[in-house]
């Protein structure tokens, strides 16, 4: 619905529009907030969707807020577009249609100890599939990392991973996971699909921890939790299991596999795009 702001609360975090000679209040989120508020305020015209859902504010009902369409500051002339999610997933689409080689990587950490105590997660698994942009598989693997400052894992990553004596046979060295993440990053210099940042972190936390260069830059992860959540304009992170859920109307039972995690990091994204092209 398309509305003019009537008045700003700056404090709470709502304003107020007349709709039908009644001044209306509409309240946003702190996430919300933190990324919309200062582009609202009196006069404003702003296309957005409620939840049906209500509370209390300064002893009035205010309706809270979804997700904001548009958001126009006028002008004698022409009105402005301060922001613009039309547009947005335009340029979104454009981009994603834009890559060549896709590694779509997910990453199992060490989990701490029950105890508390200093501890660094550490990379024990991965999984990865690598992505032509004719969307062939060119390769894809998975491998067991051997722990550099910690050489026991604890029971509760054991317990949590489902890991067994046979992950101390089968474990590599990091090294030669690094190696062999190098290589592909020099030979298609693709682009990194992960979702969330836990696994960026780790691996640039595994630089230090193992004393070497560096050999990815930021500009080469793209973060597909953060995709989804600009897309649909969600306010609360998305789980990849449940995101696959509402895709494909089936539930994937987790394993907490790294190669698994990578294939359906992979669906996710696929089913995006097929999303784009629709809309």
């Amino acid at each position: 619905m398309k509305r003019v702001i009537h008045k700003i609360n700056d404090i709470h975090h709502y304003f107020t529009c007349i709709v039908d000679g009644k001044e209306e209040a509409y309240y946003l989120t702190k996430a919300q907030a933190k990324k919309f508020f200062d582009y609202l305020d009196t006069g404003y015209i702003v296309d957005f969707e409620l939840y049906n859902k209500r509370k209390i504010i300064n002893r009035r009902f205010a309706w809270q807020v979804a997700y904001f369409s548009a958001i126009e500051r006028p002008s004698y002339r022409i009105n402005k577009m301060l922001y613009d999610l039309s547009n947005i997933r335009h340029q979104m689409k454009s981009i994603l249609n834009g890559f060549g080689y896709l590694l779509f990587l997910d990453l199992e950490m060490t989990m701490p100890p029950y105890y508390k105590g200093p501890f660094e997660a550490e990379i024990i698994q991965a999984g990865f599939i690598l992505r032509s942009p004719e969307g062939d598989i060119v390769q894809q693997g998975s491998m067991y990392i051997k722990p550099t400052k910690y050489k026991k894992i604890s029971p509760r990553t054991e317990k949590f991973l489902k890991l067994d004596a046979s992950y101390y046979d089968l474990a590599i060295d990091y090294h030669i996971f690094y190696t062999q993440l190098r290589d592909i990053m020099i030979m298609y210099d693709p682009k990194i699909i992960v979702w969330g940042k836990n696994d960026v972190l780790a691996l640039k936390a595994s630089y230090g921890i193992n004393g070497v260069e560096p050999i990815i830059d930021n500009h080469a992860f793209v973060n597909l939790l953060q995709i989804h959540k600009t897309y649909y304009n969600l306010s609360d992170d998305l789980g990849l299991f449940k995101a696959y859920e509402i895709y494909y109307h089936d539930i994937y039972h987790q394993t907490h596999d790294a190669l698994d995690d990578a294939k359906v990091t992979l669906m996710v994204y696929e089913a995006l795009l097929k999303e784009m092209k629709v809309a």
